[in-house]
């Protein structure tokens, strides 16, 4: 008795089973209204670009990295790891330079202006951090008081 052979020494399959075509556009009558209510329902439930919940440490040391790079970018002709300037060709990649390095002058300026932001914005980071020391230290002392184990005066 033989078995059919399965894994890559098995060959490419004899008839590939056709599945839906993904062209086809489904008339009104074939979808059940409950069902395009689910798919609204999931559409609009995801977050598209959402982040992971981050500390207000972790916020601020993105920031630091950010600064980091643009002031990098501030001073560099070209932007290290710019996706826009990437191309297939050579040639292509010449010309894309060519012309980021035309209009560079306009952009540098902005470059500064985003770390400007971005270092007012990581003094906040640290404020915002001083700040939850002190609120977790005061509640501290009104869980302290309100159970009877503050110094009474």
């Amino acid at each position: 008795m033989t078995t059919p052979a399965t894994g890559p020494e098995a060959g490419p399959d004899p008839a590939p089973q056709p599945g839906p075509d993904p062209t086809a556009q489904p008339g009104p009558e074939s979808e059940d209204e409950g069902y395009l209510s689910l798919v609204r329902h999931l559409y609009w439930s995801q977050e598209a670009g959402a982040r992971p919940q981050a500390g207000t440490r972790q916020v601020r040391e993105q920031m630091l990295e950010f600064v980091a790079k643009m002031r990098t970018d501030e001073r560099a002709a070209t932007p290290l790891g710019e996706p826009h300037l990437a191309a297939p060709t050579p040639l292509r990649r010449k010309v894309k330079y060519a012309m980021f390095r035309g209009g560079r002058f306009a952009t540098r300026r902005y470059d500064r202006l985003l770390g400007d932001a971005m270092d007012l914005s990581v003094a906040l980071s640290e404020r915002v951090l001083e700040l939850e020391h002190q609120v977790g230290e005061l509640q501290q002392q009104v869980g302290d008081l309100r159970h009877g184990r503050g110094d009474a005066p």
